[in-house]
């Protein structure tokens, strides 16, 4: 025991010797009271603490000496650093071992002390090598405080960074007018080489939207250009003052650091992106192999029955959409970062708005598979859906469009489609003549063998009915007031279906006029004077042609 208490002293008075001659020149300091040291669970070790000197940082204090913990080491070691700055004319800075441990001086007088349980361990470093590195940070720290109370220097400073604003603003000009210069040129290069690509009536690129498009990415260069230029020049100034300095070296530091780890990761990722390239290459072989073949098929190269023939569109994009899928799903393990949180996060957030946006979505690609796969609707038929009607000119996956007679293209969801009865004329015409009817109301003082000669002669004398199957007469339904005729003729051409009825119609109305017989729906207020009924001898008035099973009036 008595040994121990020896040794404690011995190093005791050791320090005291040490730090002593640096106290004694010293100027009397009121004492700062130090702060209440935080609550510390027991055994715990405490936190560290770093020594800053004008905005640089020394070193990190993270060992107990004498009881005082890093924060309160650090306090008193800012300000005897602060003092010497200011009193002293030597700022000689040096490195002393000490009992203790490594003792740093300037000028001949102590600082702090450096102990075994401030190196850090996990970098590696011994005490030997954090004390020379703290010396180098602290002999530039004095440095740049005697700089910052020299004038030459500060105004030095100032011109320099005028300089470089000067040189900055110039860049900026100048890199605005190459911009500008190289969007022109470029447009007009663009438009000779590509301003020959035209589509049936119309030019593909014209040159306001080349010259746009080219301005825009030239734009968008030119500004990366200026954040590197703004980023150099900030750099630049911020290290010419000695108060900035240490913010200009990290904003340095930090550029190259970034720019190593970018390019380092980029040539880690060069074999996964050569892997996905070969897989993209391969998909579009793929692809342009069965596009080979659907094309034959279309074009009849290659024999097929004539239903996979007329459904070649719709599983070519089947197929499409399943070679992509399968290409993606082996190229996500080699996409760079597809294993970092942030690409599972993005990948949840898809996986989340495809499966509340899903059930729509999979409905209108059924329907549509659907309508494509029955043969319900081809492009180019002449359908009725609801109240639309006219022909088919693009059947999609999601919706159909129809144009009309009035040169109206309207657009109709697969699934609404898929849903309501619609009437295929063209199809229907492939198969056996498409048949409209048209009706009209006539009362019952006119013979119906006379209406019905004149409708069917109405029929004979309008284009575009045919003449086999021949037009006929239905009587729909005897009313209270009038009988309901329906007039039925074939179409020749389903397509002009409303043509042929507004035909007929016209010519319904002049042979009815031809004949004197009005075309009109009585109805029934009063008892007449005379019964409305047709004398056996007008049944047959022109132009009704008698059959022989009519027999002879009279008998």
């Amino acid at each position: 025991m008595t040994e121990r208490r020896g040794a404690a002293a011995a190093l005791l008075l050791g320090l005291l010797l040490a730090t002593g001659p640096a106290r004694a020149s010293e100027p009397a300091v009121p004492p700062v009271p130090p702060a209440a040291p935080a609550p510390q669970a027991p055994g715990a070790a405490p936190p560290p603490a770093e020594v800053l000197v004008g905005n640089r940082p020394i070193t990190t204090l993270r060992g107990l000496l004498f009881q005082n913990p890093p924060a309160e080491r650090a306090r008193v070691a800012e300000e005897r650093i602060e003092v010497a700055i200011a009193k002293s004319r030597d700022l000689t800075v040096a490195v002393r071992q000490d009992a203790a441990g490594r003792l740093l001086t300037i000028g001949g007088r102590g600082m702090f002390v450096l102990v075994a349980s401030d190196v850090d361990e996990a970098a590696g470093e011994t005490l030997d090598q954090l004390a020379a590195a703290t010396a180098q940070r602290l002999g530039q720290a004095v440095a740049e405080a005697r700089e910052r109370r020299s004038l030459p220097d500060l105004l030095k400073a100032i011109g320099l960074s005028v300089a470089a604003t000067l040189l900055l603003v110039l860049a900026v000009l100048v890199l605005e007018r190459l911009r500008r210069w190289a969007g022109r040129k470029a447009a007009d290069a663009a438009h000779r080489r590509l301003g020959a690509l035209q589509i049936p009536g119309r030019t593909l690129l014209e040159k306001d939207r080349l010259y746009w498009g080219t301005t825009r990415l030239l734009l968008l260069l030119t500004r990366v250009v200026n954040l590197f230029v703004l980023y150099a020049w900030l750099t630049f100034v911020l290290e010419r003052f000695a108060w900035t300095r240490p913010w200009g070296e990290h904003l340095g530091d930090w550029f190259l650091k970034t720019s190593a780890m970018l390019g380092l990761a980029a040539l880690r990722a060069l074999p996964d992106l050569a892997v996905v390239g070969l897989i993209f290459l391969a998909t579009k072989w793929l692809l342009k192999g069965l596009a080979f073949v659907f094309s034959a098929i279309e074009d009849g190269r290659i024999e097929v029955s004539e239903t996979l023939r007329e459904t070649t569109q719709p599983t070519r994009r089947i197929a499409t959409v399943v070679v992509w899928v399968f290409a993606l799903i082996m190229a996500y393990p080699y996409l760079p970062g597809s294993g970092t949180e942030a690409f599972k996060g993005i990948g949840v957030i898809v996986g989340l708005m495809v499966s509340l946006g899903s059930s729509a979505l999979i409905g209108q690609l059924a329907s549509g598979f659907m309508l494509m796969y029955s043969r319900s609707l081809r492009v180019g038929d002449f359908v009725r859906a609801d109240d639309v009607e006219g022909t088919v000119v693009q059947l999609g996956l999601f919706a159909t469009r129809i144009r009309t007679n009035k040169r109206e293209l309207v657009t109709i969801p697969n699934t609404v489609l898929a849903g309501q009865v619609t009437k295929n004329y063209t199809q229907a015409q492939e198969r056996e003549p498409v048949v409209v009817g048209t009706g009209v109301t006539i009362g019952y003082d006119t013979p119906w063998r006379q209406v019905e000669g004149l409708l069917l002669l109405a029929a004979e004398r309008t284009p575009g009915v045919r003449k086999d199957p021949a037009p006929w007469v239905n009587q729909r339904s005897l009313g209270d007031f009038y009988v309901d005729y329906e007039l039925c003729v074939a179409l020749e051409d389903a397509t002009r279906r409303v043509a042929t009825l507004t035909a007929l119609h016209a010519s319904i109305l002049d042979t009815f006029n031809e004949y004197g017989v009005q075309i009109t729906s009585p109805n029934y207020e009063a008892d007449p004077e005379a019964p409305k009924v047709v004398p056996r001898e007008q049944w047959f008035a022109a132009p009704a042609r008698r059959k022989p099973e009519d027999g002879v009036p009279g008998r």
